[in-house]
């Protein structure tokens, strides 16, 4: 009978994975719907190939983001050393569109690139890429939820509503890769301190994060931070003092990983040539903070925080003495500065551009409560 019922619940486990992999591939499908549909998808194309030829519209920065468009490129010839030999997509489907009505604009842009040579074998590739990076986001955040959390399911429920929140902060972006390949770096560095694996990782993630954006500046400063002890934040009064820093050897270890990033990010703008960052509305600084917070602008990204986040932030920032000590100090060294840095940088409502502090720190924040409190109240009921 005992032999019975591990059979039995093994094989459940095995179902329980199948069905959660299924559901991920939806999930990973989603988004990218939506960025063709609501947002600029069908610019990936020109967007892409204009990195490649080194004439990029906004030069700083995407001209030196070179490590998703190389990758594609990679994919490509693969693609078409193998697949497109035996079966040519190009010329087994061709793209026409007849309507007694008409065809909208949006139509007729994506018939035209879809006649376009080698176009419509970019789009498959670029799809499947977008996809690929939404499924290892999806594990890479599950493995994180499952320090934190003991229920499968509320963390499959959190994964959930991480996919309607990358569907919903596709505003004014084309498929964006090195975005979500931030995110995957992050992931990684926050999941390999959590699970105590070799920290010699660090050095090609910080390597292959230079290469993919300049965000990826924080990657070492979040494992310093994570090795650091700050429990005398929650003490009264605050001391400085209090703070237990790690060991020598990991302060010298993150000043490598910072000289081996600056250096990726200085040779890059040497070697395709420095511009000044081009200017999108107006310019970065005090400028795009006051259009930011002051104006139409700051409106439409608070509105599209609401479709992005929830009111999340509101219920951490209620709750936030109540959470375990490495999200608190995760959430005070990271949301200040990754908020700041954006708002007077960027337009805030791309909202895909604060799905880090959303993935590492809000999501499991809330899930962490929702546990607890059910927990709590079933211990209680139990008395």
């Amino acid at each position: 009978m005992f032999i019975r019922t591990t059979a039995l619940s093994q094989k459940n486990r095995r179902m329980n994975k199948w069905f959660i992999l299924i559901c991920f591939a939806i999930l990973s499908a989603y988004p990218i719907y939506s960025n063709f549909y609501y947002s600029n998808g069908l610019l990936t194309y020109e967007r892409h190939r204009a990195v490649i030829e080194k004439r990029s519209e906004f030069y700083n920065p995407w001209q030196y983001r070179i490590l998703c468009p190389y990758m594609i490129e990679a994919g490509l010839w693969v693609y078409n050393h193998t697949v497109d030999k035996v079966f040519p997509i190009e010329q087994k489907f061709h793209f026409n569109i007849e309507s007694t009505s008409g065809t909208s604009a949006e139509t007729d842009t994506f018939v035209k690139l879809m006649q376009t040579p080698g176009a419509m074998k970019y789009m498959l590739l670029f799809i499947l890429f977008r996809w690929a990076e939404h499924m290892l986001i999806f594990y890479l955040a599950w493995k994180l939820l499952q320090y934190f959390i003991q229920s499968d399911w509320l963390i499959f429920l959190g994964i959930n509503f991480l996919a309607l929140s990358f569907g919903n902060a596709v505003n004014a972006a084309d498929l964006s890769f090195n975005t979500y390949m931030d995110i995957i770096f992050y992931l990684l560095t926050a999941n390999l301190f959590l699970y105590k694996k070799n920290a010699l990782w660090l050095i090609p993630i910080t390597i292959l994060a230079a290469l993919n954006r300049e965000t990826g500046l924080l990657i070492p400063a979040l494992y310093f931070i994570s090795k650091t002890d700050c429990t005398a934040i929650c003490n009264k009064p605050f001391r400085l003092k209090n703070i237990v820093f790690p060991a020598t050897n990991t302060w010298l270890y993150t000043a490598l990983l910072y000289v081996i990033f600056l250096s990726i990010f200085i040779y890059l703008r040497w070697y395709f040539g420095y511009r000044p960052q081009q200017v999108w509305k107006v310019p970065a600084g005090l400028p795009m903070l006051k259009l930011n917070l002051m104006s139409a602008v700051g409106v439409k990204a608070w509105l599209e925080m609401i479709g992005t986040f929830g009111v999340l932030p509101l219920l951490i920032l209620y709750k936030f003495k109540s959470f375990p000590h490495l999200l608190k100090k995760w959430f005070i060294f990271l949301v200040p500065v990754w908020f700041a840095v954006h708002y007077v940088s960027v337009v805030a409502y791309q909202t895909r551009l604060f799905m880090v502090p959303m993935i590492l720190i809000f999501i499991p924040m809330v899930l962490v409560w929702i546990e607890n409190d059910i927990i709590h109240k079933n211990t209680a009921a139990q008395q």
